[in-house]
């Protein structure tokens, strides 16, 4: 059998988002023997991400198309890997069962789910089914299911990236030097640019001794986001500075959430925030930091000082690209309906950004 040491052979799922990222990041590492991608086959329209799997190729990724999200499919795809690194999206999460068979029937050795972002946590505020469960799904098969069959895992949290996410969808309008809060905005929020999680991600995955079967949570800073709006608005003082409270949020999540509105899941998103569900260690967790001495994280601060620099064609370019992870069928409760993207329009003063 081979031994630990050997784990010289990844596959990240997905080309988009992280997955873009982590893949070119393993490949300049020149620590791993094959570095391969594996995504859903791309239709003949589909220029953008045809473009990329061009540009992994040229970086000298391999490149693996599947047609069917099964188990018999993603063990074909996985053949002779050791490490699996997932990188789909939100709604995709549940995807990653089948994901995890095909790693077990392929012999792969270990496998890293994509949780980056923020923990679940039940929230008090909105007693419904978060789509956050998923990721606790997850959790729960790979420790129960795939473990005792040998296959390894591990679950790194980093909370939010706000270079990734769009600093609009929380109410910072940064090329207006305004803001909308939702509450007080008193709640601590884990921060970590994208640069570090990608850093983090690749130092892990060159570190299976120490880093199989147990949970990371690495916070590049932990801010509140009042604190951030402050910097948004170049004043202390509230100035152009839109409070809605929580009921009124509330009440409007309702109404979006009946109209299968999309817009409802920003405002649920923003009231888990301000509850507290966005810091990666609620309940005391220990940060793992300390065992990444060579990282040093970019503090929130200094990622939106940065995004504030930033041209408005680079701002548009972030918000379509957080726009179309999130403009997926996702369930947002088990009680107002399914949530769908129904195309452009006028958001309200309580979710617009």
């Amino acid at each position: 059998m081979a031994t630990m040491c050997s784990y010289k052979r990844i596959a990240v799922v997905g080309t988009g988002g992280y997955g873009w990222h982590f893949l070119q990041a393993l490949a300049r590492s020149n620590y791993f023997e094959k570095v391969r991608a594996v995504t859903r086959k791309s239709g003949i329209d589909d220029k953008e991400k045809r473009a990329r799997i061009r540009a992994l190729r040229e970086l000298g990724v391999e490149v693996v198309e599947y047609e069917d999200k099964t188990a018999d499919a993603f063990g074909q795809a996985f053949a002779d890997i050791d490490i699996v690194l997932s990188a789909v999206g939100l709604a995709g999460v549940l995807e990653q069962i089948p994901m995890i068979d095909g790693a077990i029937q392929a012999g792969v050795r270990w496998f890293i789910p994509s949780e980056f972002g923020v923990a679940h946590y039940s929230s008090v505020w909105m007693p419904f089914k978060c789509p956050l469960a998923a990721k606790s799904t997850i959790e729960q098969y790979l420790a129960e299911k795939a473990r005792p069959k040998g296959l390894a895992y591990t679950i790194v949290y980093t909370g939010l990236a706000l270079d990734y996410l769009d600093p609009r969808s929380l109410g910072l309008k940064v090329n207006k030097n305004a803001a909308t809060l939702v509450g007080r905005g008193g709640t601590p929020i884990t921060f970590t640019a994208i640069a570090d999680v990608i850093r983090l991600v690749v130092e892990i995955v060159q570190r299976p001794k120490e880093m199989q079967n147990r949970t990371i949570r690495y916070a590049g800073s932990t801010d509140k986001l009042r604190d951030l709006v402050k910097i948004v608005t170049k004043s202390d003082r509230g100035v152009n500075v839109k409070i809605v409270c929580i009921e009124e949020a509330k009440a409007k999540f309702c109404e979006l959430a009946r109209q299968q509105d999309m817009q409802a899941f920003s405002i649920y998103c923003r009231l888990l925030l301000e509850e507290g569900l966005g810091q990666i260690n609620r309940h005391g967790e220990p940060l793992d930091n300390k065992l990444f001495p060579d990282i040093c994280p970019e503090p929130v601060q200094q990622t939106l000082c940065r995004l504030m620099k930033s041209s408005d064609a680079e701002l548009e370019q972030i918000k379509k690209h957080s726009a179309k992870r999130v403009a997926t069928a996702i369930s947002v409760t088990d009680g107002l309906g399914q949530m769908h993207h129904p195309g452009t329009g006028n958001l309200s003063d309580v979710e617009s950004a």
